[in-house]
């Protein structure tokens, strides 16, 4: 069973429990004074027993023997400061709206913490008299040692509960999260699995039906085509999408981007021969590494191919340069960062320069920002795992409108081994 399973069970048994207690009468709503929503039988103990404290210690105070008007005042700092504190512990309580779970925990360490004060202040005074420092035992003197004690506990005690609760929340963020790994994964193996084998069975009876058909379906059976081709993208995308965010791909060693871009080049032109695409480099020492990753190729090729199918004509033309640039000259806001996080000094810029229609809106914010509008088309989702990927490594992404008309993304990465 997964932690989410366990803590759903947990919740379930939980509600159960409060079931039960509600049925009996004691449901946690009737846990408390009569008093504030927050303020809990709990906490009125131990209030209780830190009104009982201050009073005995400031009773002893004033009706010690040899008592001055300093030795009072300095006695009655232990009580104001355990009222102090246990103000303290209330406000915090109200303005956290701290879960009744709790209460019972940061009232014990209240009382708990005045122990070992006490225990302190016993051995300190024994010590004292065994060396002839110290004559007679004062109760009083223990009693503020004991209000410091609930100072102490209350410090102590909002520390373990916040502990807690942030523990308990990371917890119950960490069981979500493997949830939600675990629905993406099982989504995305339906979609690569099931759906690519019903684009198959879809393919067979068009190719059955073009053949078998007269020429009035032809433009019916185009459409379904062009749609089982969507879904099959779509397919390709989700599949990368995984690997980019679930895979194992780490950023580890260097990638010459030059020779990725050739690879990518030449791979757009056997698949579109209608389009012209080329690439340029320039680069002085023939390398442009920059932080390693798996599916760096495969970020290149979805803004390349983009550019290709959304030219709006047969014959589109895309440039693809490799540069390096000093990071100064690309501003302070789209500079890359190095693996550490620190920024670069130089930049390696893959520059994707088409003649089509420009990049909508929506398409570039995703490819710059990444978020949820990636879902709303094929392309988005496949320009979502280009943002990811290039973030992945440091790099940054930005989109320009051409002046001759068209558009231009610039992928920019640190480079690695410039000194």
């Amino acid at each position: 069973m997964t932690d989410a399973g366990r803590l759903g069970g947990e919740r379930s048994r939980g509600d159960s429990d409060a079931t039960a207690g509600a049925a009996d009468g004691r449901s946690i709503e009737d846990d408390d004074t009569g008093g504030p929503p927050w303020f809990s039988r709990a906490l009125a103990a131990s209030g209780a027993f830190t009104g009982a404290l201050v009073v005995g210690t400031a009773g002893l105070v004033f009706t010690s023997a040899g008592r001055s008007p300093g030795s009072v005042v300095l006695g009655l700092v232990g009580p104001l400061c355990a009222v102090w504190a246990y103000g303290v512990v209330l406000a915090w309580v109200a303005r956290t709206d701290l879960p009744r779970e709790h209460h019972a925990r940061l009232a014990g360490w209240l009382v708990v913490g005045v122990i070992p004060l006490v225990v302190g202040a016993v051995v300190m005074q024994a010590y004292s008299a065994a060396v002839g420092a110290l004559e007679t035992f004062s109760p009083a003197a223990a009693g503020g040692w004991a209000c410091g004690g609930v100072v102490f506990g209350a410090a102590v005690g909002i520390g373990d509960v916040r502990v807690r609760m942030r523990t308990a929340e990371a917890e119950e963020a960490t069981a979500r999260y493997e949830q939600l790994v675990e629905v993406l994964t099982v989504l995305n193996r339906v979609l690569r699995h099931d759906v690519r084998n019903d684009l198959t069975v879809i393919a067979g009876y068009l190719d059955h039906a073009r053949r078998e058909g007269d020429d009035g379906i032809a433009e019916y059976l185009d459409g379904i085509e062009a749609r089982t081709d969507r879904i099959e993208r779509l397919s390709d995308h989700a599949r990368l999408a995984e690997n980019a965010v679930l895979g194992d791909d780490a950023v580890e060693g260097t990638t010459d981007l030059t020779l990725v871009a050739e690879r990518v080049v030449g791979t757009i032109a056997r698949d579109f021969p209608a389009a012209s695409v080329s690439v340029h480099t320039e680069v002085d020492d023939a390398e442009a590494l920059v932080p390693g990753h798996d599916l760096l190729e495969s970020a290149l090729h979805n803004v390349v191919e983009n550019a290709v199918e959304h030219a709006g004509h047969e014959a589109p033309t895309v440039d693809v340069t490799v540069r390096v640039r000093p990071a100064d000259a690309v501003g302070d806001g789209a500079r890359p960062r190095v693996p550490g996080g620190a920024a670069a000094d130089s930049v390696v810029e893959v520059v994707v320069a088409d003649d089509g229609p420009g990049f909508p809106d929506r398409e570039r914010t995703v490819l710059e920002e990444g978020g949820e509008d990636a879902l709303e088309s094929s392309s988005g989702m496949g320009l979502w795992v280009v943002h990811w990927i290039v973030d992945a490594v440091g790099g940054v992404t930005a989109v320009e409108d051409r002046d001759s008309g068209g558009s231009v993304v610039i992928l920019r990465f640190p480079l690695i081994g410039d000194e």
